[in-house]
């Protein structure tokens, strides 16, 4: 039997998928050192997962078009058509049809055996996906002018069937694959980053120390969720350098005391209300230190601006709060302008703080902050939704686009009527 344009044939699929698997570590190796360690891991990992994906077939049966013409066939094949038995070539007139149907996925797929597989294959021949990723399978048949048309389309449908067979049980398993994907490239950035971080002489993160008083009330801390992306941030400016930050624990209990004191305000609004933001600032920046301290001569949270708390390591802010009382959607886009205007570190994590004095539409602030974040120039994703007037968001730097801000939003209502 000719193997000539046999479908699904060629190469064994499952050992194509192990070969593809095969390859994470030296694609994990490619990222530019700078550009891997500025980027979070679930990123990277998101990032290769889309560029390993295998993109199973489709086939596209009810675009399908079709050609015919005039030809001539050797029926020497055909044995009732060679009575004397004469070898041939035996020509007669003939008709020959071709079925062009779209499909789109990888196209070496159709080169490729899944692991379920019938006896025969089908034939047909594959242009590859053009830049619209959609390419065109063509199913060749002829057949003396003389046989019922009939007999094409019992042709067609059997040869469908069998295609239809191997893109289903090439899906199967390559879902398997896909679904594998994460849990097979995560160990391979990690090893890179134990490595890079080994050869530095550095941990994955050197938090700014930050110790607890002794009889602090503890807060229990809330865990974050983030939004995966696939794009890789790109390297910052000045190249990846091992760099203080706030730990995610440590940034968690500071929101909760936020949080706490924010809420006490609301229980007595009438209370607060009177101070502005400076005042409201520094009694926020008294209960902080009041978890928290410095060394000797300083405490841990510092006045940064008229209305900023932050904590700082070399006269660069680590963490920054900005206290604002709500004066419309313009005057929060500027908050955000001036928070990632803050020279930052490359993963600085910051807090904005809205208090609502004088609006009685309390909602309509609420429902409000997302889409003006959303809206933002450097908005990046959504990390956290909470409930009661909380978000978090992920921003990018003004000062370098490799460098990521996390903003933690509050929204207090001190309204008193």
């Amino acid at each position: 039997m000719s193997r000539k344009n046999l479908l699904f044939y060629e190469h064994d699929l499952d050992r194509i998928l192990c070969a593809h698997l095969a390859g994470i570590g030296a694609k994990v190796d490619a990222i530019p050192q700078d550009q891997f360690m500025n980027a979070r891991p679930e990123d990277v990992v998101a990032h290769l997962v889309s560029q390993m994906t295998v993109n199973p077939l489709v086939l596209y049966e009810d675009r399908a078009e079709m050609e015919q013409k005039e030809t001539k066939i050797d029926v020497a094949a055909w044995r009732d058509r060679k009575p004397f038995g004469d070898p041939g070539p035996i020509y007669v007139a003939g008709v020959a049809i071709t079925v062009t149907i779209p499909f789109t996925g990888d196209g070496q797929l159709w080169t490729c055996r899944p692991n379920q597989r019938q006896t025969v294959f089908p034939r047909g021949r594959v242009s590859p996906a053009r830049g619209d990723g959609v390419g065109q399978l063509y199913i060749d048949m002829a057949q003396p002018a003389d046989e019922p048309p009939d007999r094409f389309k019992s042709r067609l449908d059997d040869e469908l069937k069998s295609i239809r067979f191997y893109i289903d049980a090439q899906r199967k398993q390559i879902e398997q694959f896909n679904a594998g994907l994460p849990a097979a490239i995560r160990p391979a950035v990690d090893a890179r980053r134990a490595r890079i971080q080994k050869h530095q002489g550095l941990k994955d993160v050197l938090g700014i120390p930050l110790k607890r008083r002794e009889g602090a009330p503890f807060v229990e801390p809330i865990k974050l969720t983030r939004k995966l992306v696939r794009p890789l941030p790109p390297p910052p400016k000045s190249g990846y350098q091992p760099e203080p930050g706030i730990a995610d624990e440590d940034y968690a209990h500071i929101l909760s005391v936020i949080r706490h004191e924010g809420r006490t305000f609301e229980t007595t609004p009438k209370t607060y209300a009177v101070h502005d933001e400076e005042e409201l600032r520094d009694i926020l920046l008294a209960h902080l230190n009041g978890h928290y301290q410095g060394d000797a001569s300083a405490e841990t949270f510092r006045r940064g601006g008229k209305t900023d708390i932050r904590i700082e390591d070399n006269n660069r802010a680590a963490f920054v709060a900005e206290c604002k009382v709500w004066k419309g959607p313009k005057e929060l886009s500027q908050a955000i302008d001036q928070l990632l205007g803050y020279l930052t570190w490359r993963d600085c994590k910051a807090a904005l703080v809205i208090f609502n004095k004088h609006n009685a539409k309390f909602s309509a602030i609420v429902e409000g902050v997302p889409s003006i974040f959303k809206s933002h120039e450097k908005f990046r994703g959504l990390l956290l939704s909470g409930s009661g007037g909380e978000w978090q968001f992920r921003m990018s730097s003004r000062e370098d686009e490799g460098r990521d801000v996390r903003v933690h939003v509050f929204v207090f209502n001190l309204y008193a009527g």
